[in-house]
Formats: C-alpha cells, sequence, structure tokens
C-alpha cells in the first residue's frame, strides 16, 4: 500500500468536503476554494464580455456556480480515487481480477454518483467502509448542492427586485430625489422603510452566499450596481437638503444599512473589484460637507465605483443613463 497516495487523497477529500459544507450550510460566505474558484470563472467570464459584449453576463452566476460545482465533484473525485490507488488490489471485478487504472476511475466515479457497487467491488473492509461512507456522501453531495443552489437563485431574486424597485423610482439621482421628495410624507416612509428591509435582506444574502454578488444583467437598467450607486447618490443629497428634514430618521437608517452592505463588499470582495479612480470618487461632492463626511463620501464612491466597473459600467452612467428616456 503506498501510504503516501493514501494520506494525499485523504488530505484533498478533507479540503474538498470542509470547503462543500461551510459554503452550502453555514450560511457564513464561501470556502477558501470556492472563493478562489469564484474570482478565477469571474475574470475568465470578463475576458468574454469584452469579446463578445454585455449579453455574456446573463451567464455570470450560472457559469460561476457550475465551475465550483465541477470543482467540488473534481476534487472528491481525485482525492476518492487516489485512496482507491493507494492499494492497486483494493478494487476487483466479479471474478476477482484487479481493477486497472481507468477501472478505478470509474468504480470511484460510480460510487459517488449513488449507483451501487456495479460490477467491481472493494477486496478488503477498509475499502468496503470507504465505499460506504462515499456511497452516502454522495447522496448528501447532490441534495445539498440543489438545496444551496435554489437559496441563491432566491436570493439573486431578492438583488434584482431591489434593483427593479430603485430603478422605478429614478434613471438618476436627482430623479430618486424629486420623487421622494414629491411624495406623500406617509408614502415615502414607507417607501424608504421598504428599501431598506430591501437592502438588509440583501446585505444578509450577499454574506451568506457570496456568490451572489457575481450574478449580473446585460441590461444596464437592470444592473444591481447602477441602481444601488443611484440610490446612496440620491441619499447623500436628500441628507443634506433641507427639503428631507421631515424623513431624515428614516434616511438615515436606508444610509446605514447601505454603509452595512458597503464595508461587506470592501472587505470580502475587493479582490474582485477593479481599482477606483480617486479623481473621478471625489468629483461633485454636495457643497457644504465636513472634511470628515466628504471623506466619507469618497470613499462610498469608490467602493460603489468598483463594483459598477465589475459590471463594465462608468460612474457617468449612475447621473446620465435614462436620462433620455
Amino acid at each position: 500500500m503506498s501510504e503516501t497516495l493514501l494520506i494525499l487523497g485523504f488530505i484533498i477529500l478533507l479540503i474538498a468536503i470542509h470547503d462543500f459544507f461551510y459554503t452550502t450550510l453555514s450560511a457564513s460566505g464561501a470556502g477558501f476554494v470556492s472563493k478562489n474558484v469564484a474570482i478565477l470563472s469571474d475574470r475568465i467570464l470578463q475576458f468574454f464580455v469584452r469579446t463578445f459584449g454585455r449579453k455574456v453576463y446573463n451567464y455570470h452566476g450560472l457559469f460561476i456556480n457550475l465551475m465550483i460545482l465541477v470543482v467540488w465533484l473534481f476534487l472528491i473525485w481525485l482525492g476518492l480515487f487516489l485512496v482507491y490507488s493507494s492499494n492497486p488490489e483494493a478494487i476487483t471485478n466479479s471474478s476477482g481480477r484487479v481493477a486497472n487504472y481507468w477501472e478505478r476511475l470509474y468504480f470511484t466515479g460510480y460510487t459517488l454518483s449513488t449507483l451501487g457497487m456495479g460490477n467491481f467491488k472493494p477486496t478488503s473492509p477498509f475499502f468496503e467502509l470507504v465505499t460506504s461512507c462515499f456511497s452516502f456522501f454522495g447522496f448528501i453531495f447532490f441534495t445539498s448542492s440543489m438545496t444551496y443552489f435554489l437559496s441563491v437563485s432566491s436570493a439573486v431574486v431578492k438583488k434584482r427586485t431591489l434593483a427593479k424597485s430603485i430603478y422605478n423610482l429614478g434613471h438618476n439621482p436627482q430623479a430618486i430625489v424629486k420623487k421622494i421628495l414629491a411624495l406623500d410624507s406617509s408614502y415615502s416612509f414607507q417607501q424608504i422603510l421598504e428599501l431598506q428591509e430591501k437592502v438588509d435582506g440583501h446585505s444578509v444574502s450577499h454574506q451568506a452566499y457570496p456568490v451572489v454578488h457575481f450574478y449580473s444583467r446585460s441590461e444596464v437598467k437592470d444592473s444591481f450596481s447602477i441602481n444601488i450607486a443611484r440610490l446612496d447618490e440620491a441619499l447623500t443629497f436628500l441628507l443634506k437638503s433641507k427639503k428631507g428634514e421631515n424623513l431624515r430618521e428614516e434616511l438615515e437608517i436606508l444610509r446605514s444599512s447601505l454603509s452595512n452592505f458597503l464595508q461587506n463588499l470592501d472587505k470580502n470582495f475587493s479582490r474582485s473589484l477593479p481599482k477606483a479612480e480617486a479623481s473621478r470618487s471625489s468629483e461633485d461632492l454636495p457643497h457644504s460637507l465636513t472634511e470628515r463626511n466628504s471623506q466619507e463620501l469618497i470613499e462610498r464612491r469608490r467602493i460603489l465605483e468598483g463594483l459598477l466597473k465589475s459590471e463594465g459600467l462608468s460612474w457617468r452612467q449612475v447621473v446620465e443613463q435614462d436620462q433620455k428616456n
């Protein structure tokens, strides 16, 4: 028996299984493997966007999720195959002939797929136990994966609902400000609180299922990044406007929810967000801001511009997009 192959196989299995369960069941983020696969897959897809255009963004999240699933399956398959390969006589066919390289690979996949023993079988109690455990794990793997993807789909729907709600308020920050100030005060309160709940809901989903971050839309008007940037800019002007004094408490709650989301974005996704230009982030600052508030706004715009660039958008579109519509 090759102890090296046995140890290496179990190490790969432990890494893959930990990453799988942490990502799908902890609701605390993505494991090390999943996080790096997502970032690499995002960079690959960005290349295709530059080649074929924005329509590729419709496959953004799907592609990354499938890549993560493929890597999990590959690592588990590889690890178990190495465990079986540590003893060439561990697997035999029905007539007692020792399985060759390809037949062990086949038996590994057959075990993980929970299809049963097939025409090969393990030859010792140790490998029988390993086979039993991973047959059971195969069932858990596929059911947990489907449950995870359903949860991700639900979170993506919430993300797109939030983007659509902001878009319906206005197609640029000035339009959002005008719309909120023109509404009856009681209806304004309701709109702001509903937005705050949706932002908080998305922020929680964003932390629990980080792959939600990579779900984009090809049409600019449906883009989450451009709509969330418009809302944040609108709040900047509303909080400095005397006309928004009667809404200040609700606006500050919404602003706090957005701040929490941006902090999480900067902390956990900085590697996947392009760098923003500081000069652009500091453009058009509202008058009468203190130095501290100015720095805070520049920081917010830096994070938001990175989010915009990750979807192939620019800060100028936050203000100008859809003004002609």
